[in-house]
């Protein structure tokens, strides 16, 4: 099977504009776990997933967050106000999403999609035909297509 008969047609996009807030909110909505990053011309810039959105809320992260967060406030007390706009949900897309995307073509075999989901360690991997996005295959689908060759 190719890529193109695996996909799924159209995923949902959204500009590196878009906050952080409004994609959470779209995939729990919409029951999906990745959305694509479309830059101003059409291309696909990015993905922003639900492991990008979680992992920034990770110890390791806030550690980091609040060691700089000391030295920018050098004993004092930081502002309520500032402190809220560095929360996830005031970001956008651009400051949470993976970039570059690793992505297939179009007539990409089966074999070749799941060998790279594997060796990044990706679940979804968008699919390109000319430069463009037309869809997403991800590990499901994959799952979807190997018991539809058992049926």
């Amino acid at each position: 099977m190719l890529a193109h008969e695996l996909m799924t047609s159209s995923p949902y996009c959204v500009t590196a504009r878009t906050p952080v807030s409004q994609i959470m909110r779209v995939m729990v909505d919409q029951e999906i776990s990745a959305v694509m990053v479309i830059g101003d011309d059409g291309t696909l810039i990015g993905i922003v997933s639900e492991g990008d959105l979680v992992q920034r809320h990770d110890t390791l992260h806030q550690k980091k967050m609040d060691h700089w967060l000391a030295q920018l406030a050098e004993g004092e007390t930081l502002n309520l106000d500032f402190l809220q706009s560095l929360q996830l949900a005031e970001q956008t897309a651009s400051s949470v999403m993976h970039s570059p995307v690793i992505a297939v073509d179009d007539s990409a075999k089966l074999a070749e999609i799941a060998d790279i989901l594997l060796k990044h360690g990706i679940k979804r991997v968008p699919v390109i035909r000319e430069g463009r996005l037309v869809g997403i295959v991800s590990r499901r689908d994959i799952l979807r297509a190997l018991l539809a060759q058992d049926a």
